[in-house]
């Protein structure tokens, strides 16, 4: 739907005629955006918002924008889940083709460009990894920005592993402490949680230790503004820390106390994600699993 139509619809679902919205003006002039004839004002959303009891957030879910890009993230989750489903990678090859990187192209695009190169160019040949070129633009993109938004933590959350050290330090700079936690939406705050994580996880590679607890003493600013799962993560990664650096079993079983419980919420795709994670890192293994978020 485009704005006029959302409006309709949710008028007509509350049961409201076009006199009864914008009660403090004349009739007409909500007549007029509902049919694209005029202008809307972001004060005169808010007013129609609240006048439909509907959180601009829930509002923004029924536009076009909005729902292509769910429709995609079922796909590239279904593609995730199960990459040899024919059908489902003929439909995603198709949306990537459309696709050309630019630093110019609009942010979304980008952040479903790199998921899709990050995560199935280990499956499909179809698919490349990211190129350097492709990366020096993204680092370029990111080192100007003063605020991150949502997709450009989607961008960082699936390329920060792939940075050389400088830049990952540089970049991390910039992503924290994360500025205005506490007004970030569920959708931002996974890739932030997720970027957090893999930047983690690449430090502890590299046996930075103590970088790790710098950013991880970031990463809790204002941590009564974190989400419950925002917080579990946070201590899964301060158990995993510790354990490498003490050798102290109790830390190890914390971390799998955390895959165990994500197991019993019924979150098995998550917590095999992080059994491999753990795994890897412990084992020293080379084969690096992708982190990936798969709702983007």
């Amino acid at each position: 739907m485009n704005v006029e139509e959302a409006l309709y619809f949710f008028r007509k679902n509350k049961n409201l005629k076009q006199k009864d919205v914008l009660t403090h003006t004349d009739t007409s002039v909500y007549s007029k955006i509902e049919t694209g004839k005029k202008i809307l004002r972001f004060s005169e959303l808010t007013d129609i918002l609240e006048r439909f009891s509907i959180p601009l957030e829930e509002f923004s879910e029924y536009l076009e924008d909005s729902l292509e890009q769910k429709k995609y993230r079922k796909l590239f989750k279904q593609c995730g889940h199960n990459p040899t489903d024919n059908a489902s990678k003929l439909e995603l090859l198709d949306y990537y083709s459309q696709l050309t990187f630019s630093k110019e192209m609009h942010l979304r695009e980008m952040a479903n460009f790199v998921g899709i190169k990050t995560l199935f160019s280990n499956f499909w040949k179809e698919i490349s990894p990211l190129s350097k070129a492709e990366l020096n633009q993204i680092y370029e993109l990111l080192m100007e920005k003063e605020y991150f938004f949502q997709y450009d933590y989607a961008v960082l959350s699936n390329t920060i592993f792939l940075f050389n050290d400088n830049q990952i330090k540089s970049l991390a700079k910039k992503a924290l402490p994360v500025k205005d936690i506490e007004v970030r939406n569920v959708e931002t705050t996974e890739f932030i949680k997720n970027m957090i994580n893999n930047l983690i996880t690449t430090l502890l590679r590299k046996k930075e230790y103590e970088e790790c607890l710098y950013y991880l003493k970031l990463a809790t600013t204002k941590e009564r503004n974190h989400t419950f799962d925002y917080k579990l993560v946070i201590q899964y990664l301060k158990n995993l820390t510790s354990y490498l650096m003490t050798g102290d079993d109790s830390y190890k079983e914390h971390i799998f106390d955390y895959i165990h419980l994500l197991n019993r919420l019924g979150e098995q795709q998550f917590a095999k994600s992080i059994e491999l994670e753990v795994s890897s890192i412990i084992s020293e293994n080379k084969d690096i699993p992708i982190f990936i978020q798969a709702d983007l």
